[in-house]
């Protein structure tokens, strides 16, 4: 019996270990690091910019300030 439990433990170790494995060379470990649609770096923080614009959430002035911050900061 004790040898069952030791063995689905180990079962159940090695696949988490597997899922995380997987995880990490996918997208990271990051909540939301892995979302399609998100894209990284200035393009997914101009996204960002253009769905709060959008939304209301950002006057013109906001909006084409922070536009030209973000094109500054690109190397």
């Amino acid at each position: 019996m004790t040898a069952l439990f030791y063995g689905a433990l180990l079962v159940l170790g090695v696949m988490l270990l597997v899922v995380t494995l997987v995880r990490v060379l996918v997208g990271g470990l990051e909540p939301g690091s892995g979302r399609p649609g998100r894209p990284s770096g200035t393009g997914g923080a101009r996204q960002i910019l253009e769905e709060r614009y959008a939304a209301g959430e950002l006057s013109a002035e906001e909006y084409q300030h922070r536009l030209r911050v973000l094109g500054e900061g690109r190397a």
